[in-house]
């Protein structure tokens, strides 16, 4: 029995490496999980034959042989990524190698719709997905949430009412593949992990703004604290002792500043009191008022928008600053709209090489913007139940 526990583990990690790294040789897989030449070797091979792996040429070598190089096949597996939003549900379909074969949203007509958004019509809704792929070998789903899981209830940990109202109960007895939970961010930190062709980095934060803000790191390919909820909730990181109420009981978190949210609590302010301001030209009344439209006053050079932007940049990158002095993170990925304007991009850049210190550089090679779309969180979904069910993560 150990030596099949011990042989499934070795297998997991040679699948984990070729996530991350392929196309790889087998001594290199050797060299970066530990594993000795022989058993990569004998592992690799059974899993050519099942089809799970496949050969994908050779690597020149300046000595020797020449190194065959493996990939990861789909072999006719498939996950279901889920994300509970404000405003919808998103799903995916993708193989076994994270790639997207299928999308589908169900929209409400409003955030957080008591009717619309309850776990009965995240059932249904996820129901009618799987149907609608039935003729597919689906081995688990992965639903990405807003808050923590709490495996004894099965319910949500979120300061957001509407959440905390979830009992997925009922869900996981009416789906007949395994589901599995992990908060959004997290979720999305470890796809970036397993998914991204680009980069390999064992060691990056991931730095999620948008309704709320909340970032993910992954230490040593692991998700860090991740038993501690605490871990990462970086909206009731104070910047400004004297800065405004938040929720929370103190003053100057970074969400008052930097979060979506409360950057439209202020945006519909300005609406009602500026003399004159783009943001009632792009909507009808301050209730009516979108993020979008509040980005396109900004570039459309209103004042007060672009007050409101700027010291949101500014308190994000303290943010950006401090996790420099905590983590020796590789990268540091910027997931949100707000970084997606290059002037305010620009602007973060400006504010981390002015208030740098010397043994902290924010260097541009280690700051990095992801465009933030409407199906990460689903993605996200889809590499949770990928390293759940492939690939034996905790």
């Amino acid at each position: 029995m150990a030596e099949s526990t011990q042989r499934r583990r070795n297998r997991q990690k040679i699948l984990e490496d070729l996530y991350v790294y392929a196309p790889a040789s087998r001594i290199d897989i050797a060299n970066r999980t530990h594993i000795t030449p022989a058993t990569v070797t004998t592992l690799t091979a059974a899993m050519l034959d099942a089809g799970e792996i496949a050969e994908d040429g050779e690597a020149a070598v300046k000595i020797g042989r020449p190194k065959v190089l493996l990939r990861l096949t789909a072999a006719d597996d498939y996950y279901v990524g889920c994300e509970l939003r404000a405003e919808a549900y998103t799903f995916v379909l993708t193989d076994a190698t994270g790639k997207v074969v299928d999308h589908q949203a169900t929209s409400f007509s409003r955030q957080f719709d008591p009717i619309e958004s309850t776990v009965q019509t995240l059932t249904s809704a996820l129901q009618a997905f799987l149907a609608q792929h039935h003729d597919k070998h689906i081995l688990a789903v992965g639903i990405a949430i807003p808050g923590h899981y709490e495996p004894d209830t099965q319910r949500i940990a979120s300061d957001h009412p509407h959440w905390s109202q979830f009992d997925f109960t009922s869900l996981n007895d009416a789906i007949n593949v395994p589901v599995y939970y992990e908060n959004n961010v997290q979720a999305m930190a470890i796809t970036e992990r397993l998914f991204n062709s680009h980069q390999n980095d064992e060691t990056f934060i991931f730095f999620h703004v948008a309704l709320g803000v909340v970032c993910s790191t992954i230490y040593h390919g692991r998700i860090y604290g991740k038993h501690n909820p605490l871990v990462g909730e970086v909206a009731h990181m104070v910047v400004n002792t004297e800065g405004e109420l938040c929720s929370c009981g103190r003053r100057g978190c970074l969400q008052t500043y930097s979060s979506e949210n409360w950057i439209m609590r202020k945006a519909r302010v300005l609406y009602q009191q500026a003399d004159q301001t783009y943001l009632r030209q792009l909507a009808k009344t301050p209730a009516a008022l979108t993020f979008d439209e509040v980005l396109q006053a900004y570039d459309l050079g209103d004042t007060g928008v672009m007050n409101i932007l700027t010291n949101a940049i500014k308190y994000l990158a303290v943010a950006v600053t401090n996790f420099t002095l905590l983590i020796d993170a590789q990268r540091i990925i910027l997931h949100g709209r707000i970084f997606e304007r290059p002037a305010l991009f620009r602007q973060l850049q400006q504010y981390l090489q002015t208030n740098q210190v010397t043994f902290a550089t924010v260097t541009t090679r280690r700051l990095v913007v992801k465009p933030a779309l409407l199906y990460d969180g689903a993605v996200g979904g889809a590499g949770l139940a990928i390293g759940r069910d492939r690939l034996g993560f905790a």
